[in-house]
């Protein structure tokens, strides 16, 4: 089982409205190189972070629609949420190091 759920719309929504910890959203497409390097090493942080955050990731291609309501332009994009609201996101030539920071700037601990 991964740590990183595939969602689709409904999915995302019920996790953006449901879940007590931040959501960690990875739009992605399977033609994205960036995404496909990236993604490894996102499931590797999903599972040492899974107490302050639940790491979804939502396939832009085979979901259009849930790319135009996040208004999510290039890929990959990386969305962090609390409580439904968007606190931050990161774009296109993401780096490790940034994701990171993302993720500690925003972990309940620090909050």
């Amino acid at each position: 089982m991964s740590v990183v759920d595939e969602l689709d719309g409904d999915g995302l929504q019920a996790a953006l409205r449901d879940e007590t910890r931040g959501v960690f959203v990875d739009f992605w497409s399977p033609w994205c190189g960036p995404c496909r390097i990236l993604r490894p090493h996102l499931h590797a942080m999903a599972e040492e972070r899974l107490a302050d955050w639940r790491f979804v990731a939502v396939n832009t291609e085979a979901h259009p629609d849930v790319a135009e309501e996040f208004d999510v332009v290039s890929l990959p994009t990386l969305a962090l949420f609390r409580n439904g609201e968007e606190l931050d996101r990161l774009t296109g030539g993401v780096t490790l190091s940034s994701v990171v920071g993302k993720l500690d700037q925003f972990s309940e601990a620090r909050l």
